[in-house]
Parts: C-alpha cells; sequence; structure tokens
C-alpha cells in the first residue's frame, strides 16, 4: 500500500525523538536495570496504543470540536510531568543533604565497598517492580496529549478517509512494532554495564537532569 512506507517513515523518526518516554526508559535503565525498564517500555507501548486507537476513531475530531476537552487533557498531562519532575528532584535534594550529613558526621572514615563508585546508592538498593515500572510507562505517555494531535495530523495526512477498518488494524500492529522494538532495544542499551557504572558515579547529576527535563516538558506543555 502506497501509504505505508511514508507514514513507516514518519513514525520512527517520531517515536526515536527524545521526549519523556526516551527520558523515562532511560532513566530507569540505569537506575534499576534491564527488566524494570523493559517494563517501562511496555507501558510507554501500552499508552501509545491508547493514543493511536483514540485518533483512528475521531477523538481528535472531538478534541478539535470541544477545545475545553483538549484544554483539560494538556492540563493533567502537565500538572503529572512537573509532579514526576519534581519528585525526582527533591529525592536528589534528600540523598544529597543525607551524604553531606554523612560526611559531616565523620561517619565515612572507613567507606564501604559499594561506595567506591561514589555517592550515588547501587541501584540495587531501591528495586522498581515490574508493575510499578509498567505504571510509570504508561502514565509518562499518556500524560502528553501532544501525541493526540500528532496521531491526528499524521492520519489525516497520509491515510485515505475511506480506508478499512481492516487496514487500520494492519497500521496500527505496524506501528506498535515499530515502537516496541525501538523503546526495548533503548532499555537494553541504557542497561549495559558502561552506563550503569556512569550511572553510578554521576547518578544525582543525572537525575537531575531528568528531573528538571520533565519539569520543563511540563511547562511547555501547559504554556502551549
Amino acid at each position: 500500500m502506497g501509504v505505508l512506507l511514508p507514514l513507516a517513515v514518519v513514525w520512527t523518526l517520531g517515536v526515536m525523538s527524545p521526549g519523556p518516554d526516551f527520558v523515562a526508559i532511560l532513566r530507569t535503565a540505569m537506575r534499576h536495570g534491564h527488566r524494570a525498564a523493559s517494563s517501562t517500555a511496555l507501558g510507554v507501548v501500552t499508552g501509545i496504543t491508547v493514543w493511536i486507537v483514540l485518533a483512528l476513531v475521531g477523538l481528535t475530531a472531538l478534541v478539535q470540536a470541544a477545545p475545553v476537552v483538549g484544554v483539560a487533557m494538556r492540563v493533567a498531562g502537565a500538572v503529572f510531568l512537573v509532579g514526576y519532575g519534581a519528585l525526582i528532584l527533591w529525592s536528589v535534594w534528600r540523598a544529597r543533604r543525607a551524604n553531606r550529613s554523612l560526611g559531616e558526621s565523620g561517619a565515612a572514615e572507613e567507606p564501604r565497598a559499594d561506595q567506591h563508585d561514589g555517592p550515588e546508592p547501587s541501584r540495587a538498593s531501591a528495586p522498581l517492580t515490574s508493575g510499578a515500572a509498567f505504571r510509570l510507562g504508561l502514565a509518562t505517555n499518556v500524560a502528553n496529549p501532544k501525541a493526540l494531535v500528532f496521531f491526528g495530523a499524521l492520519f489525516s495526512s497520509l491515510l485515505p478517509p475511506d480506508m478499512s477498518w481492516s487496514t487500520r488494524g494492519g497500521i496500527l500492529v505496524m506501528m506498535l512494532v515499530i515502537a516496541l522494538v525501538w523503546f526495548l532495544a533503548l532499555a537494553w542499551a541504557a542497561s549495559r554495564p558502561p552506563l550503569v557504572r556512569l550511572y553510578e558515579r554521576a547518578g544525582h547529576l543525572i537525575d537531575a537532569a531528568a528531573g528538571a527535563a520533565f519539569v520543563v516538558l511540563g511547562v511547555v506543555l501547559l504554556l502551549e
């Protein structure tokens, strides 16, 4: 079908562009490992499924006809992104404060073996269950209602209005496979030992950058 190749190319480039999903999977992989990051990726793809289905059944037209619906979705998404980013920044601040208190008390005179790589605790000290990782990915993706606008514009420009539902279903499967392959590959790559060691050495800086990114994305979403 003539529209499949252009659609696949545009979607592949879109799904690979950095955004909240990318940041969530990257941080989860470095902090909690491949299994948790894969669950986060599955949550993200589940959210993508929701947006694609809604766009295919015409919710984009509803949002355009009733702008208040779009505003409510955007505000809710922005609140989640800002709140999640603020939570990350708060945990970074608490960890740094605890480390300073530990140093001032003299407790660091006999460092433990697991502290040689830096002040950030091992990722195993703060495990993230598969269910929690999945919910994180789902919430991160669903919190970005811009996806509905993206899919609506993509489908309206590339798909003929009289396309059969079986063909629409095939397009849905194709897009989900592309997203799943990319995000699982990202989860695997970010959980490799070099990046894990980097996180163990500079975890506070990485978490601070991730938290700030979520806050900025939420603010931008709110102001659009």
